[in-house]
């Protein structure tokens, strides 16, 4: 007979095996896209998202119990994308259900598997079927019903599996959307790579983590040799305590943060047990690293020169002014990111379609921000239960998000932002007054041949959609504008269109669509954005 009980080491070997498999396969997850275009990014944030729980984990777990309590706790820090929030949840839920035990026995481990059911659907505001969460949910269930059929781990995780893929392969029945395109739910598949993984560990069969890293595309035409080190390194490091290095008992974090401010800022430094986990601005990280392993050795450590960095989190000098109120803005192109921070917005954090942004992201910068109330606008729909999960977490401002489904809803937001009013609601009204009355459109490189919405698609064909419906196809990036905008059904009764044009949009293309619009729309006024953002083409607010 195997394995019939899970300690914390057998536990944490199963999920670094299911985080490795993921890793492995977050690829061809992310081509598992509804639409033909280039931003399926589900593998890399469910990826990404439990990746933060490995490195929260300790390497010698108390007990089963604890270790699942340390990794939901970072899946919830590192949660990206409306994928990598469920999953975070599902694993806060299991956690909830075993964090009180030495050992987890397979009905444990089946409760559990409810128990994060049951939470993930509790954290969707309008759960729908025939995604991950059906997964989830089918799988668990079935399973408890063969509970006392099961030798060992090993069978019953087996069961789990399979039950998972009859689960995926039922979604596109569930979802039309899905059937439409000719795929599987993407994160439904995320999460069988996951427990395969974990499976493939109860028969020794352990992955090693060789495949390439998920973190951001580096821009390096930022920096040159004539650009000088401005803000710094980003410094981040988990350190673990040696007894032979400092008396433990008495190690004191408040004097390593005085050492860091000594050369840096932006420090954020807590100690959880025997690890110290920091973040630090520093112009000088070889000190950082030198002063940590006076205490310790290093567990995971992370340097990024602050150009080059994930969120624009840019160190401050001196701490922000107070404000009753400031605004926090996801954008991605350094057109868009200049115009939102024109309009007022506080702090941009870098992100949108294959780039979202963590919980963690949110919260650091809600840290630097020195205000009362903190507004969020999310700017895309794959990031506003981020953005939430990260305010619910955030204790120390009154922090409301925005359900801004796009960056055209972001700029009518910011377009419609008055500051000087009495309460936060009435700021809010203010800027979701013309929220419904806009339209978002984007033009985008088909990836695959499709047919969709009775259109066909060629692969590198340029589609026109607005929201979740693909109204226009065509080799010419402007005639597909053209023919997106021709074809939405109240085109005359809207007064602007602003055009956020994208880094392969030129000059000539700009002015040919604008030159278009205004020839069949003399009544509609054309502004003209350079956005600079990757992904789309255009997105066009119309209003």
């Amino acid at each position: 007979m195997g394995t019939t009980v899970l300690d914390g080491i057998q536990l944490r070997n199963m999920l670094i095996n299911g985080y490795r498999n993921l890793k492995r396969n977050a690829e061809t997850v992310d081509e598992l896209n509804v639409f033909p275009v280039p931003d399926g990014d589900t593998g890399k944030n469910m990826t990404m998202t439990i990746e933060g729980g490995v490195n929260r984990g300790s390497e010698e777990p108390e007990s089963a119990g604890t270790y699942m309590k340390e990794f939901a706790h970072g899946t919830l820090l590192a949660a990206r994308g409306n994928s990598g929030v469920i999953l975070s949840q599902f694993i806060r839920g299991i956690s909830e259900s075993v964090q009180d035990k030495a050992e987890i026995s397979i009905d444990d481990f089946l409760e559990a598997l409810l128990s994060g059911s049951n939470r993930a659907y509790s954290a969707v505001s309008k759960p729908v079927e025939g995604t991950m969460l059906t997964v989830m949910r089918e799988s668990a269930e079935k399973a408890m019903k063969k509970r006392a059929g099961y030798t060992d781990f090993e069978d019953c995780l087996d069961r789990v599996v399979s039950e998972m893929k009859k689960s995926l392969i039922r979604t596109p029945e569930l979802l039309p959307v899905l059937k439409e395109a000719g795929v599987i739910d993407s994160g439904g598949a995320g999460l069988i790579y996951i427990f395969e993984g974990m499976l493939l560990a109860l028969r020794n069969e352990l992955l090693d983590d060789s495949s390439s890293d998920l973190g951001t595309h580096i821009q390096f035409s930022d920096y040159d040799p004539e650009n000088l080190l401005t803000f710094g390194y980003c410094t981040e490091f988990i350190l673990q305590l040696q007894a032979f290095k400092t008396n433990i008992d008495e190690f004191d974090i408040d004097e390593v943060i005085r050492y860091l401010e000594t050369i840096g800022d932006s420090i954020v430094a807590v100690c959880d047990g025997t690890l110290v986990k920091v973040h630090v601005h520093s112009h000088y990280p070889e000190k950082v690293i030198a002063y940590a392993r006076t205490y310790g050795e290093l567990i995971t450590i992370k340097i990024e020169n602050m150009t080059f960095q994930h969120s624009e989190i840019t160190a401050q000098k001196k701490p922000m002014e107070h404000v009753k109120y400031a605004v926090v803005a996801t954008a991605t192109g350094h057109g868009i990111k200049k115009y939102f921070k024109g309009a007022g917005a506080a702090i941009i954090v870098d992100g949108g379609k294959t780039n979202n942004p963590s919980s963690q992201d949110f919260i650091d910068v809600f840290r630097q921000l020195n205000a009362d109330h903190i507004i969020v606008l999310p700017n895309d729909s794959n990031i506003i239960m981020t953005a939430q999960q990260a305010a619910d977490i955030y204790k120390d401002a009154d922090v409301r998000v925005i359900q801004t489904k796009s960056i055209a809803e972001g700029y009518s937001a910011l377009s419609m932002m008055d500051l000087t009013y009495d309460t936060i609601e009435e700021v809010i009204s203010e800027m979701t007054y013309y929220l419904p009355n806009v339209t978002t459109g984007y033009v985008s490189t088909a990836t695959r041949d499709a047919v969709m919405n009775g259109i066909e698609i060629k692969k590198d064909d340029y589609i026109g959609l607005i929201h979740d419906c693909i109204l226009s196809d065509s080799t010419d990036k402007v005639d597909a504008a053209l023919a997106l905008i021709e074809k939405l059904p109240d085109i005359e009764d809207k007064q602007v269109i602003t055009a956020f044009c994208g880094c392969d949009v030129t000059l000539g293309e700009k002015s040919a669509f604008r030159r278009m619009v205004l020839e069949r729309y003399p009544l509609i006024e054309v502004g003209i954005i350079d956005g600079g953002q990757d992904v789309y083409s255009f997105i066009f607010a119309i209003e």
